[in-house]
C-alpha cells in the first residue's frame, strides 16, 4: 500500500519524474544523464536511489525488474497515475517572477518535459505566463535599476546590467519559442 505523500516534492524529484515521464528510466540512466551535464543537474547515487525508493513507496512511480543481463538485473521506473498527475501539475505551474533568474534551468527542463505531456495550447499558455512574469520582474527591476544606478559602484552597475541582459535573453527565447510553436500544427498531448 502506497505511503501518504506528506510534503511537496522537491525540484529534483520533479526533474526525476520528468525524465521518467519522457521515457522509463533506471536509476543508473538517471544518474548518467545528470552526470553528463546535459540537464545541468547533478545527483549522486546516494541521493537518487533512496529518492526512487521513496517515490515508489509513495505510489508516485513503480519499478519493474528488467532482466536483460541475468547477472545484473536493473529496475526500470515508470510513472503511476499519481506520478503523472503530480508531474503534469508541476509542468502547468506558471513561472513566478521571483524565480526567473534562480530557476531558469528548471523552466527550460519543464518546457522540455511538456513536449510529451501537455497540449500545444497549454504549452503556449505557459509561455505567455512566462513572458508576463518576465515583464513583471523587468518593471520592478527597471524601477530599482533607475534609482540604484546613480548610487552604485561600477561593479554593482555591471551586475545590474547582467541581470537585465539575462532577462532580455529569456524574453527573446520565450518569443521565439511561442512563434515557432504557433507556426506548427497543434499536436495533442499524449498524457493530458
Amino acid at each position: 500500500m502506497p505511503e501518504k505523500i506528506e510534503r511537496d516534492l522537491t525540484t529534483l524529484e520533479y526533474v526525476v519524474l520528468g525524465l521518467i515521464g519522457v521515457e522509463p528510466q533506471s536509476g543508473y540512466s538517471i544518474i548518467t544523464m545528470m552526470e553528463s551535464g546535459v540537464h545541468r543537474w547533478s545527483a549522486s547515487p546516494g541521493s537518487i536511489y533512496p529518492m526512487l525508493k521513496r517515490l515508489e513507496r509513495q505510489g508516485i512511480i513503480m519499478g519493474e525488474l528488467d532482466i536483460v543481463y541475468e547477472t545484473r538485473p536493473r529496475k526500470i521506473y515508470r510513472l503511476t497515475p499519481t506520478g503523472e498527475a503530480l508531474l503534469d501539475g508541476w509542468l502547468r505551474s506558471p513561472v513566478l517572477p521571483a524565480s526567473l533568474l534562480e530557476e531558469r534551468d528548471v523552466a527550460l527542463l519543464k518546457f522540455l518535459f511538456m513536449e510529451k505531456r501537455l497540449s500545444h495550447e497549454e504549452v503556449i499558455a505557459w509561455l505567455d505566463t512566462y513572458e508576463q512574469a518576465i515583464d513583471s520582474y523587468d518593471l520592478a527591476r527597471r524601477t530599482f535599476y533607475d534609482m540604484a544606478i546613480q548610487q552604485s559602484s561600477i561593479h554593482q552597475q555591471l551586475i545590474l546590467e547582467a541581470t537585465m541582459m539575462d532577462l532580455n535573453t529569456q524574453r527573446t527565447w520565450v518569443q521565439i519559442a511561442r512563434r515557432r510553436l504557433q507556426n506548427r500544427p497543434p499536436r495533442p498531448a499524449s498524457n493530458a
